[in-house]
């Protein structure tokens, strides 16, 4: 994958990421954890680009801010059984009384099935002027209208 918007984090259970990227013809947001990673694609590259704006959106000053995403992929399992995965992917700033930006990916099994929360990554605090930087960088170099989050 060639990721455009990347972040890296450690804490008390080991390193985590956040990164989107494209693979081969789909743009996808890759999520890992100490023992677990998964990826899900974007329904396209104007949603990507809608992120990168939201990035750059992020109020320096504490107010109210978030916005987000829904993925999902149908699949099947190596026994053939039906496997769909769905996740959220949100940019925001902490509704609390610091107002920290934050970012948060939380992935779901297909509904259908067993009910819960598969896996949650949280950047709390992430590298914001990092991720300004990549975000200006992709909307400076993928063709395209521009995108204006609402």
């Amino acid at each position: 994958m060639d990721p455009i918007l990347d972040c890296h984090w450690r804490d008390q259970d080991g390193g985590w990421a956040l990164t989107v990227g494209r693979n081969g013809a789909e743009w996808e947001l890759f999520a890992a954890g100490p023992q677990w990673s998964e990826s899900l694609p974007f329904a396209g590259p104007d949603e990507v680009r809608r992120l990168a704006q939201a990035l750059l959106d992020l109020p320096a000053e504490p107010e109210p801010y978030e916005c987000a995403w829904q993925l999902s992929r149908r699949g099947h399992t190596a026994t053939g059984r039906r496997s769909d995965r769905h996740a959220s992917l949100t940019v925001g700033l902490d509704p609390g009384g610091e107002h920290r930006p934050y970012l948060a990916y939380r992935s779901f099994p297909d509904p259908g099935h067993a009910p819960g929360l598969d896996f949650e990554a949280i950047c709390e605090n992430p590298p914001v002027d990092h991720l300004r930087a990549q975000a200006h960088a992709f909307l400076t170099n993928c063709p395209g209208p521009p995108s204006r989050w609402p």
